[in-house]
């Protein structure tokens, strides 16, 4: 995957929550809208969509939420744990 020029990138660690919720307000401050794909779920302690939705909304940006129907959430995997053969 390649990103397109002149994105914002945001330098963290994807596997510190502390960290992803930082990147996730920092993200959601520059927005007007907010589409999240999210199975209506509060926080794991591992995840921040419950709590990137709520910082959304309580600063009076619009949140649509998605969840198709039939979608199951799955259990994450840590990249390192991950098996190739």
């Amino acid at each position: 995957m390649s990103t397109p020029p002149g994105s914002p990138q945001l330098p963290f660690d994807p596997l510190g929550r502390d960290t992803c919720v930082s990147a996730d307000e920092r993200l959601v401050a520059g927005c007007s809208w907010l589409l999240a794909v999210w199975d209506g779920s509060p926080s794991s302690g591992h995840d921040a969509t419950a709590h990137m939705i709520a910082y959304a909304r309580a600063r009076g940006i619009a949140v649509d939420v998605v969840w198709p129907a039939g979608a199951a959430r799955e259990r994450a995997r840590h990249a390192a744990s991950v098996r190739v053969s």
